[in-house]
């Protein structure tokens, strides 16, 4: 079976959105996306956490040779949002499964689709069936609303519907030789669900949601169940409190966009590539709602010296869907103790 250490490092990076925007994980080092491939076998584990889904699987390779598999798919947090729920596979069921193949083991799958003993169809990842007419898994959501009044404002559930990374950076020396020694695997920064910091964090593909405090902002994240708190009026005791992954952050209105600028960062990585962080790094983000109120605009400029020899700025958007809520993520390392749970 394959090492699950290394599976688990593979898995963090793995999260793809269901709705058809890219990977906010990089895929290509773990699984080739060219190559799809379907299984038949036995579920001989479920374990049903954060930050993915994973089955193993007793079945045939393809010289016909009894093979243990170790499949892994998308997160609860993205599935349960298809109405998909740990009920609907059991240990000891016969299924058939497709999805990419591994790249460090040749036992290894991604899962998009499984085909249940009933005739049924869950389709894990994307948004094609392969096998039956009958589907299980199709978006639950609201689908996206405007707010034509202006009465919500940014205090709301919003949910993401982009990327934040830009395609280059401007790196200092020091940076790009910290990058070329970065090992994917070995070096993942979430492995064993270490949650990330700022402004790593403004990726995640879940919902997050604002919560006005009078003279504090709680920005509710649901990766890693997350809280940053905005200061809108920091005294001396905010200013002075020690750095930490999120960082300090102090608030204030420009019109309706809410500007917050955050120090005091530990986090020591910018992304999941490799680009390394400085504690002086000092990000600038703008928060602003669309005319319709049916988006959240998000800016952010990153100035860190020891990294980039200029500001770098990235973008991203967030929707709203009436309804829509920040679970609990419960984010769980694999275990012997977690599997066989159904």
């Amino acid at each position: 079976m394959i090492n699950f250490r290394t599976s688990f490092a593979a898995c963090t990076l793995l999260i793809l959105n269901w709705s058809g925007v890219s990977a906010h994980h990089s895929f290509g080092p773990f699984y080739d996306r060219s190559q799809s491939v379907e299984i038949e076998g036995e579920i001989t584990e479920v374990l049903w956490h954060n930050p993915h889904i994973r089955f193993t699987m007793t079945g045939t390779d393809s010289s016909g040779r009894e093979q243990v598999w170790d499949i892994e798919t998308n997160s609860v947090s993205i599935v349960s949002r298809r109405g998909l729920t740990p009920e609907l596979v059991k240990v000891g069921y016969r299924v058939r499964v497709a999805g990419s193949v591994g790249k460090l083991a040749d036992n290894a799958l991604f899962l998009t689709n499984m085909l249940l003993p009933t005739g049924e169809e869950i389709v894990f990842s994307g948004n094609t069936p392969r096998w039956s007419q009958k589907i299980v898994g199709e978006d639950t959501r609201a689908p996206i609303s405007d707010d034509p009044a202006g009465e919500l404002g940014i205090f709301r559930v919003w949910t993401s519907a982009g990327r934040l990374w830009n395609n280059n950076y401007p790196l200092t020396e020091a940076a790009r030789t910290v990058r070329a020694d970065w090992d994917p695997v070995d070096d993942e920064p979430t492995a064993n669900c270490a949650p990330k910091g700022m402004v790593f964090i403004m990726e995640a593909p879940y919902p997050i949601e604002f919560v006005d405090q009078g003279d504090e902002i709680l920005l509710r994240l649901e990766e890693y169940d997350l809280v940053r708190t905005i200061s809108m009026s920091p005294d001396a005791a905010f200013r002075e409190q020690p750095t930490s992954l999120l960082g300090r952050s102090v608030g204030r209105w420009e019109g309706d966009t809410l500007v917050v600028e955050t120090t005091g960062i530990n986090y020591p990585h910018f992304d999941k590539t490799g680009i390394p962080q400085s504690q002086a790094v000092r990000n600038e983000e703008r928060f602003s709602v669309s005319a319709d109120g049916s988006r959240l605009e998000y800016s952010v400029i990153v100035t860190d010296p020891a990294t980039f020899t200029e500001p770098v700025v990235m973008t991203k958007t967030w929707v709203w869907r009436p309804g829509e809520e920040v679970q609990h993520y419960d984010c769980r390392q694999w275990s012997q103790a977690d599997s066989n749970t159904n």
